[in-house]
């Protein structure tokens, strides 16, 4: 297949005294010619029991699939600006964030019609982004942290979760 692909990206943080600090990711791909779908932008979803910050934590693998998308991930950690005000928690050293991650996109209807595309497998609409929210809890035991993810966006398709909890490991030096 003859095709051009750009795809660029841009994270950085910045901090909002007294309240912590945001990180933000913003990206934004786009596809020229008529492709199958595996040679297209599928976005990536995650169906384990981990974090990931790049992806999008409760969307099914192969789940959806553009050929030029923009997409935004926030976070904003709050670095104890709120669990510090409750004893035990000051004391933990636990740390409190919230997350947000959408995607818009679209297909070009060319590129359907070159290969089948699996029943599980849809479309964005720039009218109608993916979103996920989330709030969790930081620096656990140093190593550890804990996410409930909520999925807010396409909730009727079918073997998908709309409320999840993950965890991830990280080392803070």
């Amino acid at each position: 297949f003859s095709y051009h692909k750009l795809d660029l990206s841009i994270k950085d943080w910045f901090r909002i005294p007294p309240i912590g600090y945001m990180e933000y990711y913003l990206t934004a791909g786009k596809t020229w010619g008529k492709l199958p779908f595996p040679l297209l932008f599928l976005h990536q979803g995650n169906e384990t029991y981990t974090h990931d910050y790049y992806a999008y934590n409760m969307m099914n693998y192969i789940e959806f699939v553009s050929d030029e998308f923009v997409s935004l991930g926030l976070e904003h950690h709050f670095n104890g600006y709120l669990l510090n005000k409750i004893p035990l928690f000051k004391k933990l050293k636990w740390r409190s964030l919230v997350s947000g991650k959408a995607v818009v996109g679209r297909l070009v209807q060319d590129s359907q019609s070159v290969m089948e595309f699996p029943d599980n497998l849809y479309t964005l609409s720039y009218r109608k982004p993916y979103v996920e929210a989330g709030v969790g809890i930081e620096n656990i035991f140093k190593i550890f942290r804990l996410d409930l993810l909520w999925r807010l966006t396409y909730t009727d398709h079918p073997n998908i979760q709309t409320l999840g909890l993950r965890g991830n490991f990280y080392f803070n030096f």
